[in-house]
């Protein structure tokens, strides 16, 4: 009976681990990108075009100095958290339709050993496993239709890459690196996202509704976001993103009723940094 309690806790780590990872190759929604929903992601876009249009002069008569033409140029680069958000949409937001090439360039996949709570019979056994899952993918991977793009690329299988609002980011900044901005964002901690949503806006999640479809003995299984990073570099002249990266570290809490109820955790960190051609 022992062994059998030890089993469930297993089925359990399994089941999370390879539910997790399995993010980025969901069932796509439409294997055709919606351009329309993809240029008009959230209401911040719109804030940060009202931007654009405030800060350029209307045509007039009278002589612009160059001083005036610079003060207009520096008024007009993103600052603001609501800015930047509507800057980093727009831009994320041209991968799937009008990108050439994605590359996935590699994806770390971390164990964190401070949230690692496993029953000390089945330590060996279950750190066995959590290596098979969490093999990191270091050699590149690269998307090429639109499809693949589409289905593979962050958030997979949806037309959009961002449906990031303000109020999910906790904070917000963009570097001048010569011919490029590099955006950092950090979103707010999340516990259960779902795609769409919060973290799940902007970031590969795992939902706990797929976990209870896929296993009915997990009677409880959370999962808290926390300190999710977003960097993404944007060519300033079209406006493209270049290369992004994602770093999302999860905890995971489960407890599983077979054989008796079993509590788990592990916490995980998963990066995954892309170049993205035109």
């Amino acid at each position: 009976m022992e062994m059998k309690r030890f089993f469930a806790s297993a089925i359990a780590l399994i089941l999370a681990l390879s539910v997790l990872s399995g993010c980025g190759e969901k069932q796509p929604v439409s294997s055709v990108p919606d351009v329309t929903q993809a240029e008009n992601v959230t209401d911040s876009t719109e804030v940060f075009s009202e931007n654009l249009t405030e800060a350029v002069p209307e045509n007039t008569t009278e002589t612009v100095s160059q001083t005036e033409i610079e003060e207009t140029t520096a008024e007009a680069v993103p600052s603001t958290v609501e800015e930047i958000v509507a800057y980093f949409n727009t831009s994320v937001n041209k991968v799937k339709p009008t990108a050439k090439k994605v590359v996935k360039n590699y994806e770390k996949r971390i164990v964190n050993e401070e949230k690692l709570v496993l029953p000390a019979g089945l330590e060996s056994t279950a750190r066995s496993m959590i290596s098979t899952f969490m093999k990191d993918d270091t050699e590149p991977i690269v998307y090429e239709t639109r499809e693949d793009i589409t289905n593979e690329f962050i958030v997979p299988g949806q037309s959009y890459a961002s449906r990031l609002k303000p109020e999910w980011v906790k904070s917000a900044t963009l570097t001048d690196n010569g011919s490029q901005n590099i955006v950092r964002i950090i979103l707010k901690d999340q516990n259960d996202p779902t795609a769409g949503n919060g973290v799940g806006s902007v970031c590969d999640v795992i939902e706990v509704h797929e976990v209870a479809e896929k296993a009915s003995f997990v009677k409880k299984f959370t999962a808290d976001y926390y300190n999710c990073e977003i960097v993404a570099t944007i060519d300033k002249a079209s406006g493209n993103v270049v290369n992004i990266r994602y770093v999302t570290p999860v905890a995971l809490e489960m407890t599983v009723d077979l054989f008796g109820t079993h509590d788990g955790s592990v916490g995980l960190t998963f990066e995954k940094d892309y170049t993205i051609t035109y």
